[in-house]
Order: structure tokens, then sequence, then C-alpha cells
């Protein structure tokens, strides 16, 4: 697998909050993360079915269904190609040690199906301790700094709030990982972030938020956020905000994903 390989453009912390900006520079070494990352955790092949599939149909009209039926999942769209990045590109982070004990794709049962209050669920773990992570992610070429999805009802800022605001969310989101937990083998991680989590009356956790840009890395992306953020989070809640600037732009991802095949 590739790692995505950037360059830090800025990196504040204030209080319990950790903002910083990378900047993906090599755009060849980009197209091969796309490739042996994003694309699997996007498209999902899953050769053993479609091969089965192919092989149950005996007529050419049969064929031809078949093909039609496994090509008619439409394609990804920005937002959901920039969460999978941001899966991929924290799964490649070396200093937050991120297991997502689940795959995104075979999880949905409808399509456009979206996680239960929180696109990113799954764990920071070290080599003895596991905490829980919940995160959201943003996906805009919005040229102003920052997008304007970072605020308002649907903005990062009020869903992270709301992710710990909100029993309710957190208890859903509780079930869903441990409904996944029970058939990935990773119950030892749940049991040691969940037994945290209930020690600390529901307050450690590690709050995630990405925003996946292609625009000229900016500071200001993050900064009034991180602000907001830190008067209003306390330890032992964590928080990290990253933002990865792409090579290319965020209309082309979907064709980049296609070229690759």
């Amino acid at each position: 697998m590739s790692t995505l390989t950037s360059q830090i453009s800025y990196s504040y912390r204030k209080g319990v909050v950790h903002w910083e900006g990378r900047e993906v520079e090599n755009a060849t070494r980009f197209l091969n993360f796309m490739r042996e990352n994003v694309k699997t955790r996007v498209a999902d092949e899953d050769l053993p079915f479609e091969d089965e599939i192919r092989g149950l149909a005996t007529t050419q009209m049969e064929t031809q269904f078949v093909s039609k039926l496994l090509s008619s999942v439409p394609s990804p769209r920005g937002w959901e190609i920039g969460e999978a990045i941001a899966e991929c590109a924290l799964q490649n982070d070396t200093d937050l040690n991120v297991v997502w004990p689940w795959n995104t794709v075979r999880d949905r049962r409808t399509p456009r199906a979206s996680l239960p209050g929180a696109d990113l669920v799954g764990f920071n773990t070290t080599t003895t301790e596991s905490i829980l992570l919940f995160g959201e992610v943003k996906t805009s070429s919005d040229a102003n700094t920052p997008p304007r999805v970072m605020y308002g009802e649907t903005g990062m800022v009020w869903q992270l709030e709301s992710i710990e605001s909100r029993l309710d969310i957190q208890h859903t989101l509780l079930k869903w990982l441990y409904v996944r937990c029970t058939v990935t083998g990773h119950l030892n991680l749940y049991r040691k972030a969940v037994s945290r989590y209930l020690d600390s009356e529901g307050k450690e956790y590690l709050l995630v938020g990405v925003l996946i840009r292609d625009t000229v890395p900016s500071q200001l992306d993050f900064d009034s956020i991180g602000e907001i953020l830190a008067t209003r989070f306390f330890k032992p809640t964590q928080i990290e905000l990253v933002a990865w600037y792409l090579p290319v732009e965020i209309a082309n991802l979907s064709n980049l994903l296609k070229d690759s095949i």
C-alpha cells in the first residue's frame, strides 16, 4: 500500500485542540495512493462475489444482464471519495495509530447510506491502550478560507459539538461499533476504549475533523475553528483537525479513480 506523503504547511495547538495543514505535492505519488488505497475503499472490489455471479450466468442474455447488475453502483461523488481519502490518510498516520474495524462500502445496505452520527468511527491506539475515535470529514473546493462547509447546521463545528453533547449519538455509535467489532476480531480494542469512555463519564475519546481541499494551503481554514473548539472542549477529550491540500481538483477525483481501473 502507498502512503500519502505531504509537507506540513502550518501547525498550531490551543488547549486540547491541535490543527494543521498538509500539502500533498507529488501528483504521481498521490495517484498511486488513490490506486492502491482509496480505490478499494470506495469501489470495494469483491472479485470472488463478481466471479460467482458471472459463473451463474449460463446464456448470453444472462451475461449481459450480469454486466449491467455489477455496473449498477453509481460513481462515487466528491464527498464520498473525500471520506475514503480521509480514512486511508488517517490510517497511514503513524502519530495517530488509527484502526478502522469496518469497511465503509461493505457496510452500506442502500445507496448513499451514511454512518449514524459521524463520518469516522474507530479507535486511536497505542501498544497497550485504545480510545474511541469519532470524526467528521468535509470536502471542499470553496475558495473562501475557511470554506463554507465548516459552519452552519451541517458544518464541521456543529457536527463535532453534536457528537460531544448528544448522548443519543454516542449511544448509537457505540452500539454500531460493537456489532462491527464482534465480527472483525476487534472486541479487545472495543472493551479497552469503552472502559476508558465510561470511566471518564463519556469524555475520553478523540474527535477528528478532516478537511479535504484542492486550494492553496491556508491556516485560516482552521484558525478560527480551532480557537472556538478550544473554548468548548477540555481534557480528557482530544481534538485533531487536519487539512489535506491535494495536487488535483476535487471535481476530477472520480475520473482519477476510473482511470486507475
